[in-house]
């Protein structure tokens, strides 16, 4: 299970934003996950929780930001939200070129 290794290596990087900042609390993390990230959301906050506990994070929200699947026509260079992993244009049948979906970043901590 990958997600529990990703909830650690973003409370890791909390906590060293944390120390950096002389904070004593870190209050939320924000993510920004694409829907193609093959990330499992409800395993990464669930093992983000266990692994907060005892931690300057221990009542920390970790806050997801889910990004779509977005790209553009290859031939008409429409934009369009992909549907089903479809990759070819509904208005000219032309390749589309993935813009967005596969983030996976830390967007802020928030400290105190």
């Amino acid at each position: 299970m990958h997600e529990a290794t990703l909830a650690e290596n973003i409370l890791q990087i909390a906590q060293d934003v944390a120390a950096e900042n002389h904070a004593q609390k870190i209050l939320a993390v924000g993510l920004k996950l694409g829907e193609m990230a093959g990330v499992e959301v409800d395993a990464l906050k669930f093992s983000f929780d266990v692994l907060k506990k005892n931690t300057i994070a221990e009542n920390a929200e970790l806050k997801i930001n889910r990004v779509p699947i977005q790209a553009q026509c290859n031939k008409c260079g429409k934009i369009f939200t992909v549907a089903s992993y479809n990759f070819f244009c509904p208005e000219c049948d032309g390749i589309l070129i993935l813009q967005s979906g596969r983030e996976l970043l830390i967007e802020f901590v928030d400290c105190e």
